[in-house]
């Protein structure tokens, strides 16, 4: 008579219940795997287009500006979450023009808020590589990331006095440049 190799009904159960148990604790670290990817890869494309802005405007001794849009195409005044464009303003109307370069496009997240209460819709770097909002004196400021996790996750974006952005951990407790310790209010996400 030959012996049969096979599984034993209780092996299989508990085969079962082993996987139900790692997947269980794998697919939370997955999620927030996921999320911090979402931030930094966000935090990273504005921070990007933030630095191509500033050296165009200094190597090109013009004005670039940098505004939200949610097409891409024009500034408008929307959440800078809905994307951004960075283009040479050769007339500093703050309006992209058919003869004007674009630098950089950016997306966006619908799962990310970008804000800053320093640059509502726009800020334009001068040829001096320092930037300004709707007046000379706004000429530094902070973004913030954030998601549904609130404040405890946020990332945020530092424009120092000489235009140079720099990714900064809320979380941290870090310090900008300036030796200001980096505040955010994360605004409650549906």
């Amino acid at each position: 008579m030959k012996r049969q190799n096979a599984f034993t009904l209780i092996e299989l159960l508990m085969t079962i219940a082993v996987a139900t148990i790692l997947v269980s604790v794998a697919i939370p670290g997955l999620q927030e795997f996921k999320k911090n990817s979402r931030q930094r890869n966000a935090t990273n494309e504005l921070v990007s287009a933030m630095r191509v802005a500033r050296n165009t405007a200094i190597t090109t001794n013009s004005r670039v500006t940098v505004c939200a849009s949610r097409d891409g195409n024009t500034c408008q005044l929307t959440n800078w979450s809905q994307g951004w464009i960075a283009f040479v303003d050769e007339n500093s109307d703050r309006v992209l023009d058919a003869n004007e370069t674009v630098l950089r496009r950016g997306t966006g997240s619908q799962q990310l808020t970008i804000s800053s209460g320093q640059f509502q819709s726009f800020f334009v770097y001068r040829p001096n590589g320092r930037v300004m909002n709707a007046s000379l004196a706004g000429n530094s400021g902070q973004f913030t990331i954030c998601d549904d996790r609130g404040n405890e996750h946020a990332k945020a974006i530092r424009l120092d006095l000489s235009g140079r952005a720099r990714a900064v951990d809320v979380y941290a407790g870090e310090q900008g440049m300036d030796g200001v310790v980096v505040q955010v209010a994360c605004p409650i996400m549906q």
